[in-house]
């Protein structure tokens, strides 16, 4: 039986990610993170070169924009992000959980190498800067496209 190790929980965007499966402990099948999100967080348009992504929206709803398509999810629903598709996603409910994804594993180390450990009774971290997610992205197969192509309320 496969027991990952303890929380990895890192600010994220003014949420929340917390690591629960990486690369290193499925060899190298898959990497899964719980996402506590905010209204309106958001991630930039982007496309992965080496992995499929999968969200299954546990609580609270978010909208994907999959290649030309709009995909609004809602709890219960699973949004699959195929590799070399471009995608964002926006949270739409005032808060949500998602739980992420991705085969093979390999880019839940994006939220690691950038975010911030969590540490009780202190505030939010602030975000990582687009140069340096494009930086940690390229070393991962992401390739950062541009601004989501909605709104961060939409």
């Amino acid at each position: 039986m496969l027991h990952a190790a303890g929380s990895r929980e890192v600010w994220w965007i003014d949420s929340r990610v917390d690591v629960k499966l990486t690369a290193e402990e499925t060899g190298g099948h898959a990497g899964t993170w719980l996402w506590t999100a905010v209204g309106g967080a958001t991630s930039p348009l982007h496309v992965h070169h080496h992995e499929d992504e999968q969200f299954l929206v546990l609580d609270g709803s978010a909208s994907f924009a999959v290649g030309d398509d709009r995909v609004d999810a809602g709890a219960g629903d699973l949004v699959v992000l195929p590799r070399d598709v471009p995608h964002a996603y926006v949270v739409t409910s005032p808060t949500a959980r998602l739980l992420g994804s991705v085969t093979p594993g390999g880019f839940e180390a994006f939220f690691t190498r950038l975010g911030t450990p969590v540490v009780a009774g202190e505030p939010a971290a602030p975000a990582p800067t687009p140069p340096q997610m494009a930086a940690v992205g390229a070393q991962l197969g992401v390739e950062i496209l541009g601004p989501p192509p909605f709104g961060p309320t939409s």
